[in-house]
């Protein structure tokens, strides 16, 4: 039985215990794994139980937030979507004998790189890649940005379903153009998209839709049937379809990602998917992503307009070069791992933090959290209009993480923030900032260790009955 194939006995007697402890029906890790479709083979080589401390090595999530609220005292960053577990062996073993080479002149990619990114697609998930219309992005968002440039216009309209990512909005006001938002409805506890608007809207002169598969911060795992009604409506009115997976790596048990790309060729024409290992194998300071179109006439109109990355930093190359070679198991126990996780906030809030509303997302590892009930206990809606007049009228700012100082004006999201890191010492995101049919809601990233969300939890559960 070789390294690929063995069941490490301490990741199986910690998740196997919590799931007996925690009264979930999950069944043995590979049972998850095979449920969600994906490779059944175990790694030995991460206790995703035993976490990764982060705080000291300058991560925004804790080291960064720590200096934004001064005073303050932060026992769990669960605010930026990235993780607390360690990477894939196999990429930190690469990069450390890359630095053994005391010379850091130009260099080429690793020669195997596109067609690894193929190989990964079409493993994974049966997708087939162009490996000759492939081009490199210093993350997705660089990539989105240039598409939107190189396809739109300044003062064009973006269409977004939302709540969406809240970069995106960012990326938008950075290409000169404007975010339109066609708000999704709560259907029997799951979002779904509102047809009648999605379609006025790109019937309106809109130029391009970003698509967030799965979504970002909702968690659908959009179906092939959803995926095709959009790019109906979208092909019919002369709409690109630009497509951010890079959480397609994350799906809870059960649930399945469908490539956009996938869906039929008409669809395949009129789209440029972006992705990344940096959520995957929490890669995020490489800056390293890819964009690909079965349209060379896309690829061709992206680079005119500008896009040049044929070289992009050689260490984040060769990590996710590296990712994509070995990273199969790896990705299989993170999934299980973070479904138990899901279930645990779940059945937690049920049990235990009845204000807070939760119910297993379908992909991604962000948990969007239904704080409704408590904002209306705290009044957080009539606190922040006061805080806000309050700094108006004495001047008080704030520094965003831009540098731009400004007069610190709160939301109703931004007080629930504050509310959470001054009673529960924890760090999650303000569901305004995703648009429409975000208030009321909180984005907690659920990417950490057990004992380290029991704690966070416990914090809140404290916080609440101190009310």
């Amino acid at each position: 039985m070789n390294d690929k194939t063995k069941l490490d006995r301490r990741f199986f007697m910690k998740t196997a215990g919590a799931a007996a402890l925690f009264g979930s029906a999950l069944g043995t890790v590979p049972a998850m794994a095979k449920g969600m479709g994906q490779s059944i083979s175990m790694s030995t080589t991460i206790n995703f139980d035993e976490g990764y401390n982060r705080v000291g090595t300058n991560s925004i999530k804790f080291d960064l937030i720590k200096m934004f609220n001064p005073g303050k005292t932060l026992d769990v960053g669960m605010g930026i979507a990235d993780m607390d577990f360690k990477t894939l062996p196999q990429v930190t073993d690469a990069l450390k004998k890359r630095l053994e080479i005391e010379n850091w002149g130009y260099e080429i990619p690793p020669l195997d790189y596109p067609g690894n990114i193929v190989d990964w697609n079409k493993r994974r998930y049966g997708a087939d890649v162009p490996k000759g219309n492939i081009l490199n992005c210093v993350g997705v968002l660089d990539g989105v940005l240039s598409i939107l440039n190189a396809f739109g216009e300044a003062g064009d309209n973006v269409l977004l379903t939302t709540p969406n990512y809240s970069s995106f909005f960012t990326t938008i006001h950075h290409a000169n153009m404007h975010e339109a938002m066609s708000e999704m409805k709560m259907v029997n506890g799951k979002y779904e998209v509102d047809w009648d608007d999605f379609e006025a809207q790109a019937a309106g002169g809109i130029k391009q839709y970003i698509l967030c598969n799965p979504q970002n911060p909702t968690g659908n795992c959009w179906t092939a049937d959803e995926l095709r009604k959009m790019g109906d409506i979208c092909n019919k009115n002369d709409v690109l379809v630009i497509a951010d997976e890079i959480h397609c790596d994350f799906v809870m048990e059960g649930q399945t990602y469908v490539p956009y790309a996938s869906i039929g060729e008409e669809y395949a024409q009129n789209s440029i998917t972006l992705k990344s290992t940096s959520k995957s194998f929490n890669l995020a300071a490489h800056r390293t992503g890819y964009m690909f179109s079965h349209n060379r006439a896309y690829i061709d109109k992206v680079l005119k307009g500008g896009h040049q990355r044929l070289l992009l930093n050689i260490m984040g190359m060769i990590a996710s070069n590296e990712a994509l070679k070995h990273g199969d198991a790896y990705i299989d126990e993170q999934n299980a791992y973070l479904t138990e996780n899901a279930r645990y906030v779940e059945k937690y809030c049920a049990d235990n933090i009845p204000l807070i509303k939760y119910k297993v997302h379908q992909g991604t590892y962000l948990a969007w959290l239904d704080v409704s009930a408590l904002s209306e206990k705290l009044d957080a809606k009539n606190k922040a209009i006061e805080l806000t007049a309050y700094n108006v009228e004495n001047n008080v700012t704030a520094t965003d993480f831009f540098g731009v100082t400004s007069i610190k004006k709160y939301g109703t999201g931004d007080y629930l923030k504050e509310w959470f890191m001054d009673n529960a010492r924890i760090d999650i995101n303000p569901g305004e900032n995703y648009g429409k049919g975000g208030m009321g809601y909180m984005r907690m990233n659920l990417a950490t260790n057990r004992k380290t969300l029991t704690h966070a939890l416990g914090n809140i559960e404290k916080a609440i009955n101190a009310l």
